[in-house]
């Protein structure tokens, strides 16, 4: 064989180590993770207090100091309409948030905020060349809306305090590039508390056995062919 059919059998074999991939789950956001924060909301409840489940009928914002009765309702099937809110910016149709009452870069997000009140944060997920098996373990107290790239996914409110996996998201799979994670964190009654997780599969390419033996033997056959060269 001359060496250029060789080094051409070599590359071959080189396309096909890296042609396999694995996928390997790591932590994308945890409580340490830093996000675009809102802590200028206010109350929104005399504002949006009228806003009301589809299904349940529960009041999306309830009134402050457990006057809505602290309910339970997950899932919350309809999105609240806060456009009106004008401290909120910029923040479902355009990344990163902009305008309102934003944190200028990413901080760190408390895990409580002040008591009826309502606070929103933005994560900006880096996916690489792309996430599988994207999910999202929640806790919190009271309540909270969730929206990837400005599509609602999910809500839900609970008396008690926040555990981390009372509320459990899976998203399925992102794409490449950046994404945005956006939550109004809602509170109703007499303490605050959130805990977030989110975990994915990472696709990442490894060699394969069979690819490397081609590899090898290539490598080995170029080696011997320089030697006959001489």
């Amino acid at each position: 064989m001359s060496i250029a059919k060789l080094l051409g059998a070599i590359g071959a074999g080189a396309a096909l180590v890296f042609g396999g991939a694995a996928a390997h789950a790591a932590v994308i956001v945890d409580g340490t993770t830093q996000g675009y924060y809102n802590s200028g909301l206010g109350d929104l409840a005399p504002a949006l207090g009228g806003q009301t489940d589809g299904a349940s009928g529960f009041s999306l914002f309830p009134a402050a100091n457990g006057g809505g009765g602290d309910p339970t309702v997950p899932p919350i099937a309809t999105a609240p309409n806060v456009s009106s809110v004008a401290n909120l910016g910029i923040w479902l149709t355009a990344a990163p948030p902009s305008g309102g009452t934003w944190s200028a870069a990413p901080m760190a997000i408390p895990a409580s905020w002040t008591v009826n009140t309502e606070t929103a944060i933005v994560y900006a997920i880096n996916a690489g060349t792309g996430l599988g098996n994207v999910n999202v373990a929640l806790g919190v107290d009271n309540g909270l809306y969730i929206w990837l790239d400005g599509v609602y996914k999910f809500g839900a409110m609970a008396p008690g305090g926040a555990s981390l996996g009372e509320y459990n998201l899976n998203l399925g799979t992102l794409g490449a590039g950046v994404h945005y994670l956006q939550i109004l964190r809602e509170d109703h009654g007499g303490g605050t508390g959130f805990d977030i997780l989110m975990t994915a599969d990472r696709v990442t390419t490894v060699p394969e056995p069979a690819a490397l033996a081609l590899l090898g033997i290539g490598l080995a056959g170029a080696g011997l062919a320089r030697r006959r060269a001489r």
